[in-house]
């Protein structure tokens, strides 16, 4: 799961999330070690001071994870879906699924 292959993100992504937060994003999952599932989940929190934390989810095997970055772009909560169904994977806002 969870090729490098046919990657995608919505259009309401492309133009709202910082392409450098979409790569790290990206890569978080690239680089989870325990089996992936189909449903990354993905929220983004602003703490202050160009301080953001990102809390990488998934349900089945149970997973979560947190990290801090420094990033003045992101203002709001964001909570982005990384779906895989084999032939390619979306990135995509919460409310768009």
């Amino acid at each position: 799961m969870f090729k490098k292959e046919n990657r995608y993100m919505t259009k309401e992504i492309a133009e709202n999330l910082p392409i450098e937060i979409a790569i790290l994003l990206w890569d978080l999952i690239d680089n989870l070690t325990t089996e992936k599932d189909y449903l990354q989940i993905l929220e983004i929190n602003s703490i202050g001071l160009g301080v953001v934390e990102i809390v990488h989810k998934q349900e089945v095997p149970e997973y979560e994870a947190r990290i801090y970055i420094q990033n003045d772009k992101i203002k709001d909560k964001l909570k982005i879906y990384v779906i895989d169904n084999v032939e390619y994977r979306t990135m995509m806002f919460s409310n768009e699924y």
